[in-house]
């Protein structure tokens, strides 16, 4: 019998002829499937405001720290409890984040509105690192703290500036030939929307992407323009996996290497998509993260029917396969947390059977201590995505299943790894027409749907509940009608 795959999601092609799948919601690409999304698990108390950044970080004694900040705090996680660790009482303006970085032992902590912030991993609180100006955005380039779109007291905000601190001397930022602090107007592409660390570094302008390399006396920094006319959509599209950059630009989904070379992943997939469905009066409500050991992007980002700017969709891509999935849940904030050790009496919120677990009990994510993907809900606590398998929804592509001719579809089988599975068929004779839906269709005993869907073009809808681990497609049992669509009788 014929196989009708859920094969990649690609929203953007036309149903008919798609090479891929229609419609892929709460699951993430596979090698020859798709896979779930777990739910979200909260496992700490809440943050008194939303959330506006976070980040975790290892001291030189592998000790695990996870600092996050809202509208007046700043926090550290101990135990499931965020202890609020300020250096003062900040007000983050409405529409700026908290951006932190690892500098050697500190992390440092910017909002733009205060003065940024500085803690020595498990200090007791943090403190000013520096008068001297305010920055946006902030990375950290070899030897040097780098910051983007900064304010100072003589030239107010300049939103092209990138400057840089002394050598190894993050509370030296005063320009000078011997210390090699110093800083650069870009003049093209409007203001720097973030910075990007590492040996070299990578300046993403609204309009532009710039390469920062480090050249010594009396240049420093030589900043060359890389990609024009290729800018950041919002500062928290951006994120860095396997040395590559990937963001959200007005061309589309970018994956940048080098500095240098941008690939357009999203172009002909979802780019269309996600114009469509983005709400662009929150797009500082953005936020982006990478798996290493899923080698996931993942994009939280304010969609169709969101709430006061919440994001409440999620857009992945699998940089390995090359593929995207998707799905709708609120979520103030993704990111990568140190965790928090899962006790017995939560795992029940996950499955009341330990053998239904997505995970043994030896598994690191419940543990905590290793790093993994996480998310502050609705109710600002943060938590990861350790429950059961969100409910999916697949849409297979749109067939002609003998070319030119109805069909008389009879039955056909899920193929379905584990959960429960119920079932519609969409049918029309022409591409003019209205799909024309099934009513829900329940398994029968041998495990087939059965109907009668005589059509020219047939589309098949599979929602997957409970511990489902795989959805592949679905295997047709039809016959031809003999009949032309359109005909009479």
């Amino acid at each position: 019998m014929p196989v009708i795959p859920i094969a990649e999601w690609i929203p953007d092609a036309a149903d008919l002829g798609n090479p891929g799948s229609i419609t892929v919601t709460n699951a993430v690409p596979g090698l020859n499937s798709y896979k779930p999304i777990n739910q979200l698990v909260a496992t700490t108390d809440s943050l008194t405001d939303r959330p506006r950044g976070a980040i975790e970080a290892k001291d030189a004694s592998q000790n695990i720290f996870d600092y996050a900040g809202d509208e007046t705090n700043l926090y550290e996680l101990s135990g499931g409890t965020w202890s609020d660790i300020s250096g003062a009482t900040y007000a983050t303006a409405a529409e700026e984040n908290w951006e932190f970085v690892r500098w050697k032992e500190k992390i440092i902590a910017t909002n733009f509105t205060d003065n940024p912030q500085a803690i020595t991993l498990g200090g007791v609180s943090f403190a000013n690192l520096t008068t001297a100006l305010r920055f946006r955005h902030v990375g950290v380039v070899r030897d040097f703290v780098v910051a983007g779109n900064t304010w100072d007291a003589t030239d107010g905000e300049v939103r092209d500036r990138v400057r840089w601190c002394a050598i190894n001397d993050e509370t030296d930022w005063t320009p000078s030939a011997t210390t090699l602090a110093d800083f650069r107007d870009l003049k093209a592409g409007g203001g720097i929307q973030r910075v990007i660390g590492g040996e070299y570094g990578v300046l993403l302008a609204e309009k532009s992407t710039w390469r920062m390399t480090f050249v010594g006396t009396p240049t420093i920094f030589q900043i060359d323009e890389t990609v024009p006319g290729v800018g950041c959509l919002s500062p928290g599209s951006a994120t860095v996996l396997a040395g590559i950059v990937f963001y959200a630009s007005e061309h589309g989904f970018v994956a940048l290497q080098g500095g240098t070379r941008p690939t357009f992943i999203g172009d002909g997939k979802v780019d269309e998509f996600f114009r469509n469905d983005l709400d662009e009066d929150y797009l500082y409500r953005i936020s982006s993260v990478a798996d290493p050991e899923s080698g996931r992007v993942y994009w939280a980002y304010p969609g169709a029917g969101n709430t006061g700017g919440r994001p409440n969709k999620l857009i992945v891509y699998d940089r390995v396969l090359d593929r995207w999935g998707y799905a709708e849940l609120e979520i103030e904030l993704i990111w990568r947390s140190g965790g928090v050790a899962t006790t017995l009496e939560q795992l029940d919120s996950v499955s009341a059977s330990i053998d239904a677990l997505p995970s043994s009990l030896d598994s690191s994510q419940w543990k905590g201590g290793a790093a993994q993907l996480a998310g502050f809900d609705s109710s600002f606590a943060n938590g990861n995505f350790t429950g059961s398998p969100m409910t999916a929804i697949m849409e297979t592509k749109e067939v002609e299943i003998n070319p030119g001719r109805r069909t008389q579809l009879n039955a056909f089988l899920p193929m379905v790894d584990g959960g429960s599975v119920s079932a519609r068929v969409g049918t029309r004779n022409r591409q003019s027409d209205s799909v024309s839906y099934s009513a829900t269709l329940n398994q029968s005993s041998t495990g087939r749907f059965t109907t009668r869907a005589n059509a020219k073009f047939h589309r098949f809808e599979l929602t997957a509940s409970g511990l489902w681990t795989d959805i592949i497609g679905v295997q047709v049992n039809p016959r031809e009608d003999g009949k032309q669509a359109g005909g009479r009788g």
